[in-house]
């Protein structure tokens, strides 16, 4: 009775998470939208305070700085946002991993290489999520490594 409500727990997590990281994309691709929409706003901003000129008034350089201000700001905020998202995606696909790996370790009856196998498609996504967040950050990929052979 255990094995088999284990078995509904594990493809319940699993599809959730599925559903979870569709949700997360799209999330991640709505703010990306924002990101764009914000950055042109920063170059409306810009644009408006560089067109200043000796003879604007007092109050036309501080509606221009105030504009700036509004913009970077928003910026900012849609900026941590969407690393936050990226990180989530990262998380959500790590925790399905090691429920995956949990639910392998506990059966006593498969060998060592009937686990890799399952593992190793399993490992996929988190490794794909990896590659995400490392390329967002612009991080410096590490050269792949051969397996020591026994």
């Amino acid at each position: 009775m255990r094995r088999p409500l284990l078995a509904l727990t594990c493809a319940l997590a699993l599809a959730s998470a599925g559903c979870q990281k569709q949700t997360i994309a799209q999330r991640e691709q709505k703010t990306e939208s924002q990101i764009c929409s914000q950055l042109a706003s920063v170059g409306q901003a810009l644009e408006q305070v560089a067109a200043l000129k000796p003879t604007s008034t007092v109050g036309e350089a501080t509606a221009a700085d105030r504009a700036l201000a509004t913009a970077l700001s928003s910026l900012q905020s849609s900026k941590q946002q969407l690393e936050k998202l990226r990180l989530q995606n990262f998380n959500t696909q790590l925790t399905a991993f090691k429920a995956e790996v949990a639910k392998v370790a506990s059966n006593k009856k498969q060998t060592l290489e009937q686990a890799a196998v399952e593992l190793k498609a399993k490992a996929q996504p988190v490794i794909a999520a990896r590659r995400q967040l490392s390329a967002a950050v612009k991080c410096v990929e590490p050269a792949a490594t051969t397996p020591a052979k026994p």
